[in-house]
């Protein structure tokens, strides 16, 4: 079993694809993309001035607390807000940043042309909601709770600094070592036997006195070097020669390192177990197209492309929301997340694996 490791491990170094794809191409790319884009495009983008238009089709309490906390932010300069009927709301976009139209407990926004702003009301409307299902939450299990709490205008509101201006650099650092969490491990683990076949060495290693499972681990352990290289020279190069910025603390890139290493092995133990399935497939031509559509639509190469209702269930979405929700605000909730899974769905596929492999050699 040592021995296919070596092999392995040597194998994916001397390959020149692989290294191309792995290690050179995300590199390159998060230089060429990070310097070119940042006079295109930016990474912390000005609001400015929002005006927001709001229309109430019901009356109660709901609709007290929804206008009062739309006039909370024209008091406190926020926004400048104007209270609209229901017959304007169609051609509010050309006179408003947006519009918010409340009926019943269902909250509509209008979205106006500018795509900045269109995000900042919903973010506001997202806080709202939030904010409302927790009062409501409250209220239902413990409403003498709410008669207790005393709320203090000081320190109502905290502005937080995140202690560093963002870049497009940063933005593609981050971005291109999901391109490589998924080029590099998929394709790698997609290539375990097809590459035997092509080299005439699937025999040779198929009659070798040692079990197909001892081989079919070695294989899997083979590649580990391989993900830890890649990830980590694209962080490093991105930081070290590129002056891009992950996290602003050691735990954090720790944090961030790990789970782009556990989504590696996942994404290996997908591509191992589909070459087991499909002997002849050829990954580069097979996986290589879906993979690119993927990460694009998953706004890996423009942050603004997306399928409504797609784009945020992609895994390369996922992984890119909670590497970003790590670096730029310190939250690591989503990083736990998808590293446990990326765990759990390794652990899986290689089981998988284990049993397919088990049967190919009781079918011969």
């Amino acid at each position: 079993m040592l021995r296919v490791i070596l092999n392995e491990i040597r194998s994916c170094f001397r390959n020149g694809s692989t290294l191309f794809f792995s290690i050179l191409f995300p590199s390159l790319c998060t230089f060429f993309l990070g310097t070119l884009l940042e006079g295109i495009e930016v990474a912390d983008s000005v609001v400015g001035e929002l005006n927001l238009a709001y229309c109430i089709e019901d009356s109660g309490y709901s609709a007290e607390a929804f206008e009062e906390f739309i006039l909370a932010l024209d008091v406190e300069d926020v926004v400048s807000a104007e209270k609209i009927s229901a017959n304007e709301l169609e051609s509010a976009a050309e006179k408003y940043s947006a519009a918010v139209k409340l009926s019943g407990s269902e909250i509509t926004i209008y979205n106006g042309t500018n795509a900045v702003q269109n995000r900042t009301v919903k973010a506001l409307i997202d806080g709202y909601n939030q904010t409302a299902a927790a009062y409501m939450s409250v209220a239902e299990t413990n409403p003498m709770a709410l008669m207790n709490i005393e709320l203090s205008e000081e320190n109502y509101v905290k502005p937080h600094d995140f202690g560093r201006t963002r870049t497009m650099m940063d933005y593609y650092a981050v971005a291109m070592t999901v391109v490589i969490v998924f080029f590099g491990s998929c394709i790698a683990g997609a290539s375990a036997y097809s590459d035997e076949s092509a080299n005439n060495t699937i025999l040779r290693l198929n009659s070798a006195p040692i079990s197909k499972t001892a081989v079919y681990f070695g294989k899997i352990i083979g590649y580990l070097p391989l993900v830890l290289v890649q990830v980590g020279t694209v962080m490093v190069v991105s930081t070290l020669f590129f002056g891009a910025h992950y996290c602003s603390d050691p735990v954090g890139n720790l944090m961030l390192f790990a789970m782009f290493v556990c989504s590696s092995l996942a994404l290996l133990a997908v591509g191992v177990l589909l070459n087991l399935l499909f002997e002849k497939m050829q990954p580069w031509a097979v996986l290589m197209p879906l993979l690119w559509v993927m990460l694009f639509f998953s706004g890996v190469f423009q942050k603004d492309i997306a399928i409504e209702g797609v784009s945020d269930y992609l895994p390369s979405r996922i992984i890119l929301d909670a590497a970003f929700d790590l670096t730029v605000f310190s939250r690591n909730g989503k990083a736990v997340i998808v590293t446990v899974w990326s765990i759990v769905i390794f652990a899986a596929l290689i089981i998988l694996g284990c049993i397919k492999v088990n049967s190919r050699r009781k079918n011969a």
